[in-house]
């Protein structure tokens, strides 16, 4: 607990400072940095055996994927995702002389571009909304706050197991106590911070966040148990790895970019 607690106090304020004056482009740089270790890790865990090669090249269309949530128009980043898909095929087609091993490791190779550097850069989306700024602190201090009353409660009065295939020592008690700490956390942001958000949506956003941080929690745990390792990575002490650490944003991120952009969309935000 003292590790989660130090490991937050030391990153969480740099990262909101130089999301709050650095260039405009830093928040971009900050996920295409923890998109790509956080790809690493994935595809360190999903194909152990894999070759250098297509993890680079992998990597690198994340990175390329990530650059474009900064600098392009949304329908851009749709016909990479389709331009990704068609290399993957094209380019083991023309170099695996293994076809049956084909359909699995484009659908890994995919699905890390996806998951990883897709669902993360939602945050850039985030930040170009009006207040965006706030709203990615907000949804920094929501998921950190979640996991933290998670953590706390669950191992102090966890009893029922959530899903002990998956996560082991996560309890319904700790799913339910993230919940609270994420609304209040929110609420906290309204009085403070965001005024014109109404109770209604204020007590949706706190849900939203806890319920897909903490999917993506899981999600996260299920690809780990399904490479046989306990932490994706040593990169920060308390979290493991740098996957570790955003997986709670992987789901949260996308749902509160898009409660935000159709509520602005509606003009009712």
């Amino acid at each position: 607990m003292y590790k989660r607690l130090f490991t937050a106090l030391i990153i969480i304020p740099p990262v909101a400072l130089l999301i709050r004056f650095g260039p405009s482009y830093t928040l971009s740089l900050m996920v295409c940095a923890a998109a790509i270790l956080g790809l690493y890790e994935f595809y360190h865990i999903t194909l152990p055996q894999g070759g250098t090669g297509e993890k680079i090249a992998a990597i690198t269309l994340g990175f390329i994927l990530c650059a474009l949530f900064q600098w392009a128009p949304y329908e851009t980043i749709n016909l990479f995702l389709v331009v990704i898909m068609i290399t993957l095929f094209l380019g083991y087609a023309f170099s695996s002389k293994q076809l049956s091993v084909l359909p699995s490791r484009i659908g890994i190779i995919f699905l890390g571009i996806f998951y990883v550097p897709f669902l993360l850069s939602h945050i850039t989306l985030i930040n170009k909304l009006p207040q965006g700024f706030l709203w990615v602190l907000l949804l920094l201090v929501t998921v950190w706050v979640g996991d933290t009353f998670a953590f706390v409660i669950g191992s102090w009065w966890g009893r029922h197991k959530l899903s002990p295939q998956i996560s082991p020592h996560k309890t319904v008690e700790g799913f339910c106590a993230c919940f609270v700490g994420a609304i209040l956390t929110v609420f906290a942001f309204k009085f403070l911070f965001l005024p014109a958000v109404t109770i209604l949506d204020s007590f949706a956003v706190g849900s939203g966040i806890a319920l897909f941080g903490q999917l993506g929690d899981l999600s996260e745990s299920m690809v780990k148990r399904g490479g046989k390792v306990k932490d994706s990575g040593s990169l920060f002490p308390g979290h493991g790895g740098m996957l570790d650490r955003v997986d709670s944003f992987l789901f949260a991120a996308p749902f509160l970019y898009y409660f935000l952009f159709y509520k602005l969309f509606f003009g009712i935000l």
